[in-house]
């Protein structure tokens, strides 16, 4: 057996726990004698016994005895017993790069690759190789700051007060799965506060009334609107109808000029950041970017200020009054309300009523009614009723004035609850509805031309360099507009519909691929964009689409409860969607009302798509991607953890795979290792699946996971496993260290001069404390990471697998080396500072002795020669 084999597999993987002595003494003879001596091994390495990655895998007996005879048959033994081994490998043995394993059981691989990784390229990289899907995992601080009780009993006394709340103050809606119009469940709600930085938020609210501008001008720009829908309403039957009937009231006049819109602005916080960007190193997003703007339709009026009441209510149970001032105040239902009512007045008739057109079916039953009884709490003259389309094909018609009549009423005010898809219109006389509504002089709200100007073409078309100039005069309301878009781009029949498609096919997973409709699950996402822009390229409807930059939300933990789950206690990763409303009431010629009228925030799972937005850890988590092969090999997934300190953790991965990993990763690297000390550190475990019930736990060396493990789980595995591996890199490098200046103790002791410069004792110190940094400041070694803090489950197993790892008490040896380092290069350093004063004190000395021989010749020459 080569000296090169028993060093790898003996002596470097446990160098820690050898006795120093001993190790010094073995590997230096094995250095000396290396081409001269055979080693014999009392019990060879062989099916049963292989040392590797610092783990024995043993079926039988421990290797006993490492013997060393020398040409002199002089013999040492080094016992086993000297090294502080890990649990025993009963399950599997591992002979050189092959693996055997029993039934059930995969591998992790863990390798330390880099000093660092860029994961914002990588993640990319990662999206244009199309073989993983990468997430991102919350595992910052970016969390609700409050805690629930460590009791059970008393967080489900919490959670069923919560539930109770919202069902007796109407934060409530009709089953979807079992209808049935007398009885409502609560509305989903999220039980602690959602974070949004109040910058953006405030930023948020006071750029609406600029947008309600923008979509009142573009709204009467009719050129604008033809030019723009052109080629949507050749394919797109849908925008067609809406236009047609916009063209007819153009040509005939409007009878009504007054138009009433109740907007939506829909947002979120982006962390998908210019690289290089100094801001994004603080906090978890770079900037909010719009994924719309509703001017149909624009729900949650009144669910969103309830979330509000409720959020204070469960603060006030946990005891945080003195966070409510942080609740944002909230009076979206009363602001739409008086809107309306304000529209109503504008009419000019006291006996006029207030008509909702509201769909056949209405599930989110209490949002609309609370809008009817606010009107007729802020104002009890005012009567509302609520028809479907349907029902106005009967009911409805135009007076001699082109009054809107309905069952005798005349309606001043028409507020759309329905009409924003096709499915709603289910004949031509529907259409034929809306077309007369649109001829009468009600208030609408909103016009045909408001509800136009909300098509995603014309978003997109707003979003053209020089365009919302055409409307806006003031260049900091422009600038501040244009910021919050995100890329929008047509696919219209010309160069830049053909670039779209390109883009959207090679790149599918960055985009989100948009119809002209409201209401949500339209869009397409992922590899389907590509399936469906290939199945559209040479197809006219394409130009009913449009593509999307898909925007990266930071990822926050909170609780979820929803009626048709009872798991409530579990913190689930969610993204919010701020939705800022806005209103507008104006003609062609005036403005009369323009302001900024509440808000709600739409908290999901972030595994959900609807809204243009990136599921995963964004930039809460910006120092792990979490990877899954798209494509499966047998039932067990294919994972891979990357982690900003140049570590990969690979779950179920071939050989083959892996090193295919690795040459891709090199793009990523700063920094790279050596790919001998990449292997020499790296580790190997195996995983398997125990019935559920129990917890996840590391037993004989092996990883136990449950059924039902979360990707937490997986995750805190992995980020053990990796710390362990960086350490080992360290360690390496503090050894190599050791060795550099090995002989500066030897020549102290000896009295020899030292055979080193100020210069490189500098360069030493400098190496010293950059691996003193990463080890004590830069990395997790010294303490539970925070993000464990308030996850006992993941808190225990975290340090369960820590204290497998004896990451604590490696860290503790290596500083205790380090300190040591420190003083030998500060006895270096302080024995060359002197060398070099006596040095200067020398020169003085010989100076000064200079200048007296010169003063005594000066004395001889001017005193005894004359």
């Amino acid at each position: 057996m080569s000296y090169a084999i028993l060093h790898r597999l003996v002596l470097i993987p446990y160098r820690q726990n050898i006795n120093f002595a001993i190790y010094r003494k073995v590997e230096n003879v094995f250095m000396f004698f290396q081409e001269k001596i055979t080693i014999p091994i009392a019990y060879s390495v062989n099916m049963n016994v292989c040392i590797s990655c610092r783990s024995f895998y043993n079926k039988s007996q421990l290797l006993k005895n490492v013997i060393i005879t020398n040409k002199k048959g002089i013999q040492e033994n080094i016992s086993t017993l000297q090294l502080k081994k890990r649990p025993i490998w009963k399950n599997k043995s591992v002979i050189g790069e092959e693996v055997s394993l029993i039934p059930g059981a995969w591998i992790i691989k863990a390798l330390a690759t880099a000093e660092q990784y860029n994961l914002e390229s990588l993640e990319i990289g990662l999206l244009n190789q199309q073989l993983y899907i990468p997430h991102k995992i919350c595992t910052s601080t970016n969390h609700t700051p409050f805690l629930l009780p460590s009791a059970k009993k008393e967080q489900h006394d919490l959670i069923e007060k919560a539930i109770d709340w919202a069902l007796m103050h109407g934060m409530c809606m009709r089953s979807k799965t079992n209808f049935n119009k007398n009885m409502l469940q609560f509305a989903p709600f999220i039980l602690l506060p959602s974070p949004f930085p109040r910058k953006e938020f405030e930023k948020a609210c006071s750029i609406q009334t600029i947008l309600n501008i923008l979509i009142h001008k573009v709204a009467h720009d009719y050129n604008f609107l033809k030019e723009t829908l052109q080629e949507t309403i050749k394919v797109d039957n849908f925008t067609k109808k809406l236009f047609d009937i916009y063209e007819t009231v153009y040509n005939e006049g409007f009878m009504q000029k007054i138009s009433l819109g109740l907007l939506r602005s829909d947002l979120m916080l982006d962390t998908s950041c210019a690289k290089g960007n100094e801001y994004r190193k603080h906090i978890p997003y770079c900037c909010w970017k719009q994924v719309e703007i509703n001017t149909i339709a624009s729900g949650f009026g009144w669910l969103g200020p309830v979330s509000t009441q409720l959020h204070r209510f469960v603060l006030q149970e946990l005891g945080y009054k003195d966070q409510l001032s942080n609740l944002p105040e909230n009076n979206t239902l009363g602001e739409l309300c008086a809107a309306m009512i304000e529209a109503w007045k504008l009419y000019g008739n006291s006996q006029a009523i207030i008509l909702f057109i509201v769909e056949d079916v209405s599930y989110n039953i209490c949002d609309q009614r609370f809008h009817e009884f606010e009107i007729r709490k802020q104002n009890p003259d005012i009567k509302v009723i609520r028809r479907t389309l349907t029902d106005m094909i009967t009911l409805s018609k135009l007076g001699f004035n082109k009054e809107l009549i309905v069952e005798d009423y005349i309606v001043s005010v028409v507020y759309y609850r329905c009409g924003y898809e096709p499915g709603q219109y289910h004949t031509e006389k529907e259409w034929d509805v809306r077309l007369l509504i649109e001829r009468s002089i009600a208030i609408k709200c909103p016009s045909i031309q408001y509800h136009l100007a909300g098509t995603k073409k014309v978003q997109q078309a707003l979003a053209k360099p020089g365009i919302v100039a055409k409307f806006l005069k003031d260049k900091k309301n422009i600038t501040n507009i244009k910021e919050i878009f995100t890329g929008l781009y047509t696919l219209d029949f010309d160069e830049h519909g053909d670039i779209a498609i390109e883009m959207g096919i090679q790149n599918p997973e960055q985009f989100v691929l948009k119809p002209q409709r409201e209401g949500g699950c339209n869009n397409v996402y992922g590899t389907d964009i590509k399936k469906f822009l290939l199945y559209i390229k040479d197809k006219q409807e394409r130009a009913a689409w449009i593509l999307m930059d898909k925007i990266i939300p930071p990822v926050h933990l909170n609780y979820m409860i929803r009626p048709e789950s009872h798991n409530y206690l579990g913190p689930k990763e969610l993204i919010s969607e701020l939705g800022i409303f806005g209103v507008i009431i104006a003609d062609d010629k005036n403005i009369y009302v323009n302001k900024k009228a509440g808000h709600m925030l739409r908290t999901k799972l972030a595994t959900a798509n609807e809204g243009g937005v990136a599921t995963g850890l964004g930039a809460s988590l910006p120092d792990v991607i979490h990877a899954i092969a798209k494509y499966e090999v047998g039932h067990e997934a294919r994972e891979l953890y990357f982690f900003r300190e140049g570590t990969i953790v690979m779950w179920n991965v071939s050989d083959l795979e892996s090193g295919n990993i690795l040459q891709f990763l090199k793009h990523y690297e700063e920094n790279s290792y050596t790919l001998e000390l990449i292997h020499a550190e790296s580790e190997l475990m195996t995983y398997m699946y125990t019935e559920s019930g129990k917890k996840c736990h590391i037993k004989d060396g092996n990883i136990i996971l449950t059924r039902d493990a979360t990707n937490l789980e997986k995750y805190t595995f992995s980020n053990v496993i990796a710390q362990s591996v960086k350490l080992g890199i360290w360690e390496t490098s503090l050894g190599h260290y050791i060795n550099t200046v090995e002989f500066v103790t030897e020549d102290l002791r000896t009295g020899k001069k030292l055979r080193m410069s100020q210069r490189e004792v500098l360069k030493k110190q400098g190496e010293l404390f950059a691996l003193r940094h990463l080890i004590n400041l830069s990395s997790d070694l010294l303490d539970t990471p925070d993000f464990y803090w308030e996850r006992d489950d993941l808190e225990s197993l975290y340090q369960q697998i820590y204290g497998y790892f004896n990451i604590a008490k490696r860290t503790k040896v290596m500083n205790e080396k380090l300190n040591h380092c420190v003083e030998l290069v500060a006895i270096l350093s302080s024995h060359l500072s002197d060398r070099h004063h006596i040095r200067l004190e020398w020169m003085i000395i010989v100076l000064i002795m200079v200048e007296v021989a010169f003063e005594i010749l000066h004395y001889v020459d001017r005193y005894l020669v004359k």
